[in-house]
């Protein structure tokens, strides 16, 4: 009766255990056919098998249902079919739905408890479970490769530290000032706020973020788990699973390099933040780890094995909670914290320097200045001052102001072919990267760039490919050596760094002109590729103060 009772126990589990992905193998394993499974991946029998993709398939139904039910119901409405038969029936399919559901748990249950892997793992998770001491709950994670929905986290965040996301972009009298300019407009002001919010959240926020799609996680499903086995096996990372004060589950990865006699660098912690499609297990991740930083990746909401969904306010708590177990939980001093951006992660990576203001440095790759034009031309030119509204109120990613409130140091890498943040692919005049140097650059230094010609010649270069570049170069900063003096000088005199700063007094026009060309060249490093290309080792430093 006792054996039974284990067994019955044991099948639960199996019920409702995590899905298990890998065990993870000793050395990385040599490259194989596509035809053929690496033997280190969990294989499922046809059970679970089956099993899963029912389930698959019910989410992305679910998924597609939560985009599309305004329209669903518009057209019931319209065709009549919002009816109490037709209730009843609704009614009568999900309860259909539920027992399927009900009975492929059973199915996957029968198949994981037959399969002699997965009960090695699940009879060891629950051994964890049952004791979750550190190092346990380490060597579980070291050794498996399983999804976190059943995991505990690592660290947790009291609701109280909740962060608020203020409205840094304008004002908001500002922003009704432009967007609602005749009486109608402002009539419809909280109708249109109210579908803004349903455009938002319906499909917005996937169309901004396209990582936390259940589609495409299914699709990246294997180069994820190649990209941790490496990540781990390699690099021996350790995994956490933190808890932000907004309620989600953020899973991290973290490559500890302070004790390796391999590399100068691992004092230094590098904290990455991705882009709209990218994940810490194949995302920028890789480019301080080929440097020999340490190294603290991270899924925001809705991506991989976090939960939640993205946007705003997930996103600032998310990044929040990471800097805090770096610093509270890893032991680093935020003086020796970078934050490395690409993308749409520039907007965690400044919100983070303005809140961390001593940390060393930020470097942003491929960041835009703000989200708005980008979303406007995606939308027909008549919407423009409802994709406004709608983006200033639920997702206003503009990082020039939050720059602004940054006092430290940092740099930008520019992809001159960019095709995703410039208003015209491939067109390096239009790449929102410009704009977002061109504005920080002009309110760091305003004595600098306080004319018409200067401001003009800012632009100019900015604009300009490698060859205008070097022309301009050499008819205003032959001499750089003596811009360097008169540089390192005033940081002498001026320890602290602030801004607007004060460098620039008493110049003449001339002398305006050398240094608004000598200080883009501290700020913007150009890298000749697309996008999406992986960043090489060599574009990547600790950024330094300039003025």
């Amino acid at each position: 009766l006792l054996l039974m009772k284990n067994q019955l126990v044991f099948f639960w589990r199996c019920i409702f255990g995590p899905k298990l992905y890998q065990t993870y193998p000793f050395a990385i394993p040599p490259p194989s056919r596509n035809d053929q499974q690496p033997t280190h991946l969990y294989t499922k029998n046809t059970a679970e098998s089956l099993s899963d993709n029912v389930f698959f398939v019910l989410k992305l139904s679910i998924g597609i249902l939560k985009v599309t039910w305004p329209l669903c119901l518009i057209y019931c409405y319209r065709k009549g079919l919002l009816t109490y038969e037709n209730g009843i029936m609704t009614l009568r399919i999900v309860g259909c739905i539920a027992i399927i559901t009900a009975y492929f748990m059973l199915l996957r249950g029968i198949g994981r408890f037959v399969n002699p892997n997965y009960k090695i793992f699940i009879e060891q998770f629950y051994k964890v479970k049952s004791n979750p001491t550190k190092e346990a709950r380490h060597n579980l994670l070291s050794k498996f490769d399983f999804s976190l929905s059943h995991w505990k986290p690592d660290y947790v965040i009291e609701s109280s530290f909740i962060r608020k996301l203020p409205m840094i972009s304008t004002t908001k009298n500002d922003l009704i000032n432009r967007t609602e300019s005749t009486l109608i407009d402002r009539l419809f002001h909280y109708p249109s706020l109210f579908l803004g919010y349903l455009c938002i959240n319906v499909f917005g926020r996937r169309l901004m973020f396209p990582g936390s799609l259940q589609l495409l996680r299914q699709m990246m499903e294997r180069p994820l788990l190649d990209g941790r086995t490496n990540l781990i096996v390699r690099y021996n990372a350790k995994r956490y699973l933190l808890r932000t004060a907004d309620g989600n589950n953020i899973d991290t990865i973290f490559i500890d390099r302070r004790e390796s006699n391999e590399t100068r660098n691992g004092q230094t912690l590098v904290i990455t933040c991705e882009g709209n499609a990218g994940f810490y297990e194949m995302g920028c991740v890789s480019t301080p780890v080929d440097a020999g930083y340490s190294v603290l990746g991270w899924n925001r909401p809705g991506f991989g094995e976090s939960s939640g969904y993205p946007g705003t306010i997930s996103e600032i708590n998310s990044i929040d909670a990471v800097m805090r177990y770096a610093i509270e939980e890893l032991h680093f001093l935020v003086d020796d914290i970078v934050i490395f951006a690409w993308s749409i992660g520039g907007y965690s990576a400044c919100w983070t320097a303005v809140n961390y203001q001593d940390i060393r440095g930020l470097v942003l790759d491929a960041v835009f200045d703000d989200v708005l034009p980008l979303a406007q031309r995606q939308m027909p030119t008549y919407t423009s001052k409802f994709v406004e509204k709608t983006i200033r109120y639920y997702l206003d990613l503009n990082n020039i102001q939050l720059l602004k409130l940054y006092n430290g140091p940092f740099y930008l890498i520019r992809r001159t072919q960019d095709e995703i943040i410039s208003l015209i692919p491939g067109r390096l005049e239009t790449n929102r990267g410009n704009e977002l140097l061109f504005h920080i650059l002009h309110y760091r230094y305003p004595l600098i760039y306080n004319d018409d010609q200067t401001l003009t010649l800012l632009r100019r270069y900015i604009c300009s490919n490698s060859i205008q570049k070097i022309a301009l170069l050499e008819q205003y900063c032959s001499n750089q050596r003596e811009l360097q003096t008169r540089t390192h000088e005033y940081r002498i005199e001026n320890p602290v760094a602030s801004y607007p700063s004060k460098f620039g007094e008493n110049f003449s026009l001339l002398e305006r002109q050398r240094f608004a060309i000598y200080i883009v060249d501290q700020y913007l490093v150009d890298f000749d590729s697309q996008h999406c290309t992986p960043l090489p080792q060599t574009y990547f430093h600790v950024p330094s103060r300039c003025i």
